[in-house]
């Protein structure tokens, strides 16, 4: 194989597929970039075994074939190397190594072998549907932090996508809290899937404005982006219901300004820890009341008036970090609605009525 190309052609190329790349796999050619020069095209394709990216370049006077082939580059070090080029490179392969060379510079990288790359499916299938980009990091940003980090229940670890009725539906969940946001589409779809929380917000981590084709089977999710496939393998398991977790009657509203509850938050939660969180919630009189402790340390109090009641004395425990996420949706007033039993809250606002934040106390006050 033998090529010259612009470096920044190149390097664009690079980033785009480094992102689906481990530095650790558990096999060691997926810590490659796999580069296949053919016809008229060069195509630069990396994988994880669950996202996988193929970015394709046209030839032109910038990007010339001179030598059709087929390599397997560790990732690594090819990306810093190129970093640190400028203008032309021409790219030179035999069997075992690849030969990289400017006007004063020339590398000499060992390759791997390219039959170890496993064989990936780029064909788009399934069904389409197109979403504004921008509309679909919010929405996902909106609702995956409430899945598991826990993978010995996978499924937890995953954000729902459903499509029915002309209603696109994000769900996600790690049984102490639920996420759920929809928004109204064109296509009359109708799918359900599941994807790791973690590798979707991979694969939104692209800059892109305007509108994307989403092709969901029950294989892959993938869509296309300036000559750049991106997929991502679905969970082969089934997402059981949990909407129906969600309260239809409530015992007590409290409502405060995000603003209002964010600074009450942020007070408190200076002197916990991120594996301690918890914090006391207390309403009595005219007063709300957020504290926390930090054992043999510290001891903190906020206090406010600024909010609206309509119950009898209230104190419950709670994970600040699940409130915290929950209010970060919405902006403006907030409802945080109560059952009788205590056992769940459920956080609403005006300012996106088609999401629902729900999380449950803790135990102790």
């Amino acid at each position: 194989m033998e090529i010259t190309i612009n470096k920044l052609i190149l390097d664009e190329a690079i980033e785009r597929v480094a992102r689906a790349v481990d530095q650790n796999p558990f096999i060691p050619a997926m810590k490659g970039v796999l580069i296949e020069v053919e016809d008229n095209k060069i195509a630069f394709t990396g994988s994880n075994g669950e996202i996988s990216i193929k970015h394709t370049i046209e030839t032109s006077m910038d990007a010339k074939i001179i030598t059709p082939g087929r390599i397997l580059i560790e990732m690594g070090i090819f990306r810093n190397i190129i970093k640190k080029l400028d203008g032309d490179l021409n790219l030179k392969s035999d069997d075992k190594n690849l030969f990289i060379t400017t006007e004063y510079d020339k590398y000499n990288l060992n390759l791997y072998s390219p039959q170890d790359f496993p064989a990936i499916n780029f064909t788009i299938y399934g069904e389409t549907l197109k979403i504004k980009w921008d509309d679909l990091k919010k929405i996902v940003r909106n609702v995956s932090f409430a899945a598991s980090n826990n993978e010995m229940y996978l499924i937890l670890c995953c954000v729902n996508i459903a499509a029915k009725n002309k209603k696109l539906f994000f769900k996600a969940t790690d049984r102490y809290r639920y996420a759920e946001e929809a928004m109204d589409i064109d296509s009359d779809v109708e799918f359900n899937v599941s994807i790791l929380a973690k590798n979707l917000r991979d694969l939104l981590s692209f800059e892109f404005k305007g509108e994307v084709t989403l092709n969901i089977s029950e294989h892959k999710i993938a869509f296309e982006i300036d000559n750049t496939i991106i997929q991502s393998k679905v969970i082969e398991q089934i997402y059981q219901d949990v909407s129906k977790i969600i309260p239809k009657e409530f015992a007590t509203h409290l409502i405060i300004d995000k603003k209002e509850l964010n600074n009450l938050l942020n007070k408190a939660s200076v002197i916990i820890t991120e594996n301690y969180n918890k914090i006391r919630l207390h309403i009595d009189n005219e007063f709300l009341t957020i504290s926390s402790t930090r054992e043999e340390i510290a001891n903190a109090e906020v206090k406010t008036k600024n909010f609206k009641y309509d119950g009898d004395e209230l104190k419950l425990t709670i994970n600040s970090k699940y409130l915290r996420e929950a209010i970060s949706v919405f902006d403006d007033q907030i409802s945080l609605l109560i059952t009788k039993d205590k056992l769940r809250i459920v956080v609403k606002s005006d300012s996106n009525q088609n999401n629902i934040q729900l999380f449950t106390p803790q135990k102790g006050f």
